[in-house]
């Protein structure tokens, strides 16, 4: 995700409800995974909430796309920074996940030599890229090699121009719909990746495309909160119908990349931009979120794993009430470790 480097409110609130809702996502998955059929009621809930959060993924690019693809960059020290604000926090977590992989096996099941410990350290990465949520780092990092040149060829266009692109884009990404894009192992099918890394960049133009627009009047501030709602209820039906025709499970409603998801990060974009907090104590808040929304994402997903080994998971209560304090524990924890990491030597630059 895109590590700002100034502070716009309206921006900082959007990274934070992306970091929620990627929070929201990966705590939420295994009750709709695990209650189709079984109960339908409980699922529903898990529905709704994973077609309300995604967002989450695309608002992260497209906030790259708006705070950087307007700017011109000396390519030394663009990618110096990309290398010290994302790479180094990033091969810091790799070798952490890989650790915390290793300790999560039953003791029978872990490597025990050193050739061992090599071979299932790479096949990890082969197969799931040490861990699936890193899909995004790989994806972000490649795009961040292409950046410069896309952000210099943008600002050459009006805005007509962008438009016309970008509905070339959201065709494209509906007519790759049915593709078998896999963003989480290494072992093969690069291309399909690759082609997949190209359609998430398309949220990098459109970030840029709306942060352009001029200032959000209340009208059509309560316009995108509708379409969002619109969004949200389309996703959580679709995904029932195609899963009861298909019988199975079938979420692809839920990709990043479907015509639903765009049209909801647009909304969410458009809804929250130019918004101010007053109240200092929510802003305060929020900032501290925005500014470790980095490290949260790399972090989390071992906090949600320590919490599940120990049993905490959403079935502790009922759905409505397990999910949001489920989630405030892995916020608050993710955010503890951060708090901690900074202050050991060296630690700010692998913490994220």
């Amino acid at each position: 995700m895109h590590l700002k480097t100034n502070k716009i409110q309206w921006l900082d609130i959007l990274r934070t409800l992306a970091i929620l809702a990627v929070i929201f996502i990966h705590i939420t998955s295994p009750l709709v995974n695990m209650n189709y059929i079984k109960n339908m009621h409980y699922w529903w809930i898990g529905n709704v909430v994973m077609s309300a959060s995604r967002f989450a993924v695309p608002i992260f690019l497209m906030l790259s796309g708006a705070s950087m693809l307007g700017k011109e960059y000396k390519l030394g020290e663009f990618y110096k920074k990309r290398i010290v604000r994302v790479l180094v926090p990033f091969l810091f977590w790799m070798v952490a996940y890989w650790i915390f992989r290793w300790t999560m096996l039953l003791p029978k099941l872990q490597p025990q030599n050193i050739q061992d410990v090599i071979k299932w350290a790479v096949d990890l990465f082969l197969k799931e890229g040490i861990s699936k949520h890193f899909w995004y780092i790989y994806m972000i990092l490649a795009i961040y090699l292409f950046l410069p040149f896309i952000g210099r060829a943008l600002r050459k266009l009006n805005s007509s121009t962008i438009l016309v692109l970008l509905m070339g884009w959201i065709m494209l990404a509906f007519a790759c719909r049915s593709l078998p894009i896999n963003q989480y192992c290494w072992t093969a099918d690069y291309a399909n990746k690759f082609l997949g890394y190209f359609l998430h960049s398309g949220y990098l133009v459109l970030g840029y495309y709306l942060s352009k627009l001029p200032v959000i009047t209340p009208k059509i501030r309560f316009s995108a909160a509708i379409l969002y709602l619109l969004s949200v209820g389309v996703a959580a039906i679709f995904a029932y119908y195609n899963s009861k025709n298909a019988h199975k499970l079938e979420l692809s409603i839920y990709s990043n990349l479907s015509v639903n998801s765009i049209i909801q990060s647009i909304a969410i974009f458009i809804f929250v931009k130019d918004l101010c907090i007053k109240n200092k104590y929510i802003s305060l808040i929020q900032s501290n979120i925005s500014d470790y929304s980095f490290g949260i994402y790399l972090v989390h997903i071992i906090v949600i794993g320590i919490l599940f080994r120990f049993g905490i998971y959403w079935s502790f209560a009922y759905p409505l009430i397990s999910l949001p304090l489920l989630s405030a524990m892995v916020l608050i924890c993710s955010l503890a470790i951060l708090f901690v990491l900074k202050k050991i030597p060296l630690g700010k630059y692998v913490a994220g």
